[in-house]
C-alpha cells in the first residue's frame, strides 16, 4: 500500500464549497443578529409610531376656533351679564377706539352727548353681529386679506347703515330723572297679540274653514 493511499481523503471540492458558503452566511448572520440586538435597544417600534403620529399631525389641516353665535333670547340671566360684558369691552375697548367716525354714526353719538343704542333690541343684535363677523376677520388664524377688506368695505357700513336706521325714529330730549326721553315709541319692544285678522286668516290657511 502506497504512502499516498495512507493519508487521509480530501473530501469532494463541491462539498468545501458548500461549506465555505455555509460559514460565510452564519458570519452574516450573526452580524445581523448583533444589529437586531442594537435596535431593539432604541425601542425601534414605539419611535416608528411616534414618529408616524407627529407627522399625521403636521399634515392635517390646523382647526381655527370657532366665533359661537349668539342667541340672546335662549340666555339665562347669567349668561346675558356675561354677553354684555365682551359686547361692552368690544365696543369700547376696540369698535370705539379703531373706528371712531362708525362708533359715533351707528350708536347715534354723532347727534347727542348721550345715546340709547342699548335700549334697541335691534340695535344689540346688529353689533353683536358686527363684532362676530370683526373677530372672524381679525382673530380667526386661517383669515386672509380678503376678509379683512370685506369687513371693512361691507359688513362695517351696512353696520352703521342699520344704527342709523334703528335710531332715525329716536329724538332724545335728556331730563333730569330721565336721560332717555324720547328715545322710542311706546310700543316698541312690547309683545302684543296678533291682528285679528290676521288670525282669521291664519285660521282658514289651518282648516278652510272660516273662524265661527
Amino acid at each position: 500500500m502506497s504512502e499516498r493511499s495512507r493519508g487521509p481523503v480530501d473530501p469532494p471540492r463541491d462539498v468545501v464549497a458548500m461549506w465555505q458558503r455555509t460559514r460565510e452566511l452564519n458570519e452574516r448572520l450573526d452580524g445581523v443578529n448583533e444589529r437586531l440586538e442594537s435596535l431593539e435597544g432604541f425601542n425601534l417600534p414605539d419611535t416608528v409610531a411616534d414618529l408616524a403620529l407627529t407627522v399625521k399631525k403636521l399634515t392635517e389641516k390646523p382647526k381655527s376656533p370657532k366665533v359661537a353665535v349668539w342667541n340672546w333670547l335662549a340666555m339665562s340671566s347669567q349668561q346675558q351679564a356675561q354677553a354684555w360684558e365682551i359686547l361692552l369691552d368690544w365696543t369700547m375697548g376696540t369698535f370705539r377706539v379703531r373706528y371712531p367716525r362708525s362708533f359715533q354714526e351707528m350708536l347715534g353719538y354723532d347727534q347727542w352727548a348721550v345715546s340709547c343704542w342699548h335700549l334697541h333690541p335691534d340695535m344689540v343684535e346688529s353689533l353683536t353681529s358686527l363684532m362676530g363677523s370683526w373677530h372672524w376677520a381679525f382673530s380667526d388664524p386661517e383669515s386672509t386679506p380678503l376678509r379683512t377688506a370685506e369687513w371693512l368695505g361691507r359688513w362695517l357700513p351696512d353696520a352703521v347703515r342699520q344704527g342709523k336706521f334703528i335710531l332715525a325714529s329716536c329724538n332724545l330730549h335728556p331730563e333730569p330723572n330721565n336721560p332717555y326721553a324720547g328715545h322710542k315709541h311706546p310700543l316698541e319692544n312690547k309683545k302684543t297679540d296678533p291682528p285679528p285678522d290676521l288670525l282669521q286668516h291664519m285660521h282658514l290657511l289651518k282648516t278652510g274653514e272660516l273662524p265661527s
